[in-house]
């Protein structure tokens, strides 16, 4: 006897069903790496964590610098100095000088000069040599003689004045500079952004960090340095930071940080390349992350007490890329990379000086964005085919699994040697949702089918039994003989 009617037209639009929530389940995990590449590329929200893990723990570390190193004003150089920050700019101006002294290749500056020094003792000495110029005595021998004595004393005491020609002497002095954004304290803006060099020319390109100004070190000082960088970073909503911005919009103009402007200066015969990977990712493109220990470091005290000729001194300085920050105790920023602790800033803009000039940028972001939406896309398409084929919920579990696997050999393939940075999470919440569905989907057909013979049974009871048991023959009629 058939089944009624009325389970028919239930039973015929059950795979159209299956077909269309599949569909939905990959149409998920597309979505989800489409909102990734719109904003801005892997790694997404909820992937931040996994990318953490690989970039600290998976991936290949730098290398431990051999040319460049951090001369730090730590809490033993403000002991020794016996100063508290900030640094009077007669010590900034013996510093540089002592810096000079071992000639550096560049000396890249993470601080700002942007208020000029104390001038009070200044201001009344001028007044006394004015008043001494203008009531003649100036031009007795005696009254000469004490004008130029004032004179020479006003210039000694004039920190800014003796700065400036401290950094002139260094020769590759590279000052720091901040874009002004909303999360930037308040600084006095520049009257005029060119005052901090020419700016780059990066055509095509709309950098992922912009601002509404710039602020610098004070003009004297800028004008002595031969150039300046911005000391930004992008920081994360939960706070740590994973990409460095090697460029800034402003107005339309695009100046370098730090890290690029003294790439610039070391390598100027590669400078359209340098500027080229520095675009990489709209000019914020992923970083690798060093040791703990990656970068040699030279207190500032040894820097200003050593002598001159020290053996030491001079292997730990002469040619190298000296990077000059703060690293005591509560001074620096509260910088936190992938998988570690607090970073002073200034480390952060020597290894992305170091990613930049040796090619280890990651990228994520436009042609890599399309490209991790379309292996998302392939990944979930082979398992609507595989999972339409597999007779049995194991075969459809197995090839979930399978396809999962190999998404992620891929992508840490792509990560660890080529650079590309595909979102992971898309694919895998996709193969996910198809699984479930399946799942789903082969649960109620079970189900219907043991129905199904139930029902059977209930209403063949007789003949369900008789046709499992063995035929039992006739008995023969009496008399036959047998």
């Amino acid at each position: 006897m058939s089944p009624p009617a009325a389970t028919e037209p239930v039973r015929a639009s059950h795979p159209r069903r299956l077909t269309l929530l599949r569909a939905l389940g990959a149409l998920v995990g597309v979505a989800l790496a489409g909102v990734t590449a719109v904003r801005g590329g892997a790694p997404g929200f909820l992937e931040r964590g996994l990318y953490d893990q690989a970039v600290s723990r998976l991936l290949p570390e730098v290398p431990r610098s051999a040319d460049l190193v951090l001369v730090e004003v730590d809490d033993r150089a403000l002991a020794a100095l016996g100063e508290r920050w900030p640094l009077s700019r007669a010590t900034w101006a013996r510093a540089f000088r002592a810096l000079a002294a071992q000639r550096p290749a560049a000396v890249a500056v993470d601080i700002i000069f942007d208020q000029p020094g104390s001038r009070d003792a200044l201001e009344l000495g001028e007044d006394v040599l004015e008043a001494l110029r203008a009531s003649g005595l100036a031009e007795q021998p005696a009254g000469a003689a004490l004008a130029a004595d004032l004179e020479a004393k006003l210039h000694a005491r004039d920190g800014d004045a003796r700065l400036a020609e401290a950094l002139s002497e260094g020769g590759g002095v590279i000052l720091g500079a901040a874009a002004l954004t909303d999360d930037v304290p308040a600084m006095t803006p520049l009257d005029d952004d060119g005052a901090l060099g020419t700016p780059l020319s990066l055509a095509g390109t709309t950098p992922r960090l912009q601002a509404r100004s710039m602020a610098g070190s004070i003009a004297p000082l800028r004008m002595a340095a031969r150039g300046s960088g911005t000391l930004n970073m992008l920081v994360d909503g939960d706070g740590v930071i994973r990409r460095y911005p090697y460029v800034v919009d402003v107005g339309g103009r695009t100046w370098p940080s730090l890290a690029l402007a003294t790439a610039l200066y070391l390598m100027p015969e590669r400078a359209e390349s340098l500027m080229a990977l520095a675009a990489t990712d709209e000019g914020a493109p992923l970083m690798r992350l060093p040791s703990p220990d990656w970068m040699p470091r030279v207190s500032l005290a040894d820097v200003l007490h050593a002598d001159p000729g020290s053996v030491g001194l001079d292997l730990a300085l002469r040619g190298k890329t000296v990077f000059v920050g703060v690293t005591a105790m509560g001074l620096h920023g509260q910088s936190t990379l992938p998988g570690q602790v607090a970073v002073p800033g200034v480390e952060i803009h020597a290894f992305a000086l170091d990613n930049l000039r040796s090619y280890r940028l990651l990228r994520s972001s436009g042609l890599v964005a399309g490209a991790g939406v379309l292996e998302t896309a392939v990944v979930l398409l082979a398992f609507a085919l595989l999972g339409r084929r597999a007779r049995t919920l194991g075969g459809v579990l197995w090839a979930a699994l399978s396809l999962g696997l190999v998404h992620l050999a891929l992508v840490g393939w792509l990560a660890a040697d080529v650079g590309w940075v595909l979102p992971l999470l898309p694919a895998w919440a996709g193969l996910g949702l198809m699984l479930a569905v399946d799942a789903v989907a082969r649960g109620e057909e079970l189900g219907r089918q043991r129905d199904a013979l139930r029902r059977l049974f209930v209403r063949y009871p007789q003949g369900a039994s008789g046709s499992l048991a063995a035929p039992v023959p006739p008995e023969p009629p009496p008399g036959s003989g047998q």
